[in-house]
């Protein structure tokens, strides 16, 4: 959330067009790293950066989830190093959210399976944003072939969010 206020805060101008009126407090107010915000704001913010950035808004929502990994791996690299832990995964989640829980399985050498269980605020924007932030984590964990794909979600019906991440297996290399 808080890169994204940067972000918009630096192209205010441009800001106060994509963004809706009862969210420019944004752009003026202090914000505290430590405190709460809603989800449903930080959707917004995250859907007006996507508008300002250029090429397609879905490319751009991927992009910033797998910025986001990246960034966070100064602050948080133990927990997002090693995509096989169930509870490093549940604890950066938490540490963010306050609905949901994220589960990681590793499904073989090669392949991972991420689940968003009780996530009350499911958005498309959310979800691309995070199918972005596995290929991110991926990534970080040296796996530079990744390919992501989204399996199932609460926006289509279904009573998970879950994406699954594919790379070459290292004696394929």
């Amino acid at each position: 959330m808080l890169d994204a206020v940067k972000f918009l805060r630096a192209r205010r101008d441009e800001a106060v067009d994509v963004l809706p009126g009862e969210l420019h407090v944004y752009l003026d107010d202090p914000i505290t790293q430590s405190m709460w915000y809603p989800e449903a704001d930080m959707v917004e913010l995250i859907r007006g950066v996507a508008k300002l950035l250029p090429g397609p808004i879905d490319r751009a929502l991927v992009m910033m989830g797998e910025r986001s990994a990246r960034a966070q791996t100064t602050v948080y690299g133990d927990l997002l190093r090693g995509v096989q832990s169930n509870s490093r995964t549940f604890a950066l989640w938490s540490s963010q959210h306050d609905t949901g829980e994220m589960r990681s399985m590793l499904e073989a050498p090669n392949r991972v399976r991420l689940e968003l269980v009780g996530y009350e605020d499911t958005s498309r924007e959310m979800c691309l944003v995070l199918g972005g932030y596995l290929a991110g984590t991926l990534a970080i964990n040296g796996i530079t072939d990744a390919s992501v794909q989204k399996l199932s979600c609460r926006l289509w019906g279904d009573k998970v969010c879950a994406w699954r991440g594919t790379w070459t297996p290292l004696e394929e290399k």
